[in-house]
Order: C-alpha cells, then structure tokens, then sequence
C-alpha cells in the first residue's frame, strides 16, 4: 500500500487504493501530488510509518524536566492517573489522555522531588525511573 505523506509531518494526507487516492474524487497519485505541491511524495505506507514516528519522537519526547509540586498534583487531580507504578522508588503515573499517537505525558515523584516528560506508553517504566533518578542526581 502506498501513502501521500509530507516529509516531517505527524500525519498521512492520504492512502492510495487500486491506484487512486482515497477521499479525492478519484485523484491519482500524479494528480493528487501537483496539487498538494513538492514537499508531499507518494512512498510506501511503511515509510510513511516510519517517518511519523521519527516526527513524533523529535517533537514530543524530550528529557525529562523537574516540576513543583502544585504542577505534580495538578496532574494527578486534573484526570485519574493511569498505569502509577513504583519502580526503583519512583513513583511514575501516565496521563490518561494522550499527546498523539501512544505518547502521552508521565509524571513521576521521587524523594520529595517532581518530575515530567512525555513517553511512548509503550515505554518501560524501568526505563524511565532511570532517567528520573539521573535528573536527580544531577541537578541541584
């Protein structure tokens, strides 16, 4: 299957069907790119695949940054919390509503600290007590 994609972009303009892209009015993959213009390709849904979650992981995952407290309880009271785990003594908990894609925003506590960043849910949570415990100690 191929897909209408722009390179960087988050999403799929469109799919392509038996050689027509789908919700067009029955545009061809020539006709449909001459319109969109040169920053849009017809590639492999795959690669389109691929490139979305690069895009995703480039925008939204970033480090891990400390917050206050009145942050990390507004988090916990705004939604119930998913998934709160204790692992390594950090204690992470994930939004309920996501980011995009399976990204969503995880706020942990440990040792009277807060902290926050956005992961994959897919993300162990080893993994990112680990990077807690990193920030921690090195910051002051």
């Amino acid at each position: 299957m191929q897909a209408i994609y722009k390179a960087g972009g988050l999403n799929l303009q469109t799919h392509v069907v038996d050689g027509i892209c789908a919700y067009t009015d029955e545009k061809t993959p020539a006709e449909y790119l001459k319109e969109l213009g040169p920053e849009f390709m017809c590639i492999p849904l795959e690669d389109a695949i691929k490139q979305i979650t690069e895009a995703e992981e480039k925008t939204y995952i970033k480090p891990w940054e400390e917050i206050t407290e009145e942050q990390y309880d507004y988090w916990l009271n705004v939604l119930p919390p998913q998934k709160w785990l204790t692992v390594g003594g950090v204690s992470i908990f994930r939004m309920i509503e996501f980011q995009i894609s399976n990204i969503t925003l995880h706020v942990a506590k440990y040792e009277g600290r807060y902290f926050s960043a956005h992961r994959r849910t897919t993300t162990e949570y080893d993994v990112m007590a680990e990077g807690v415990r990193y920030l921690y100690n090195t910051t002051a």
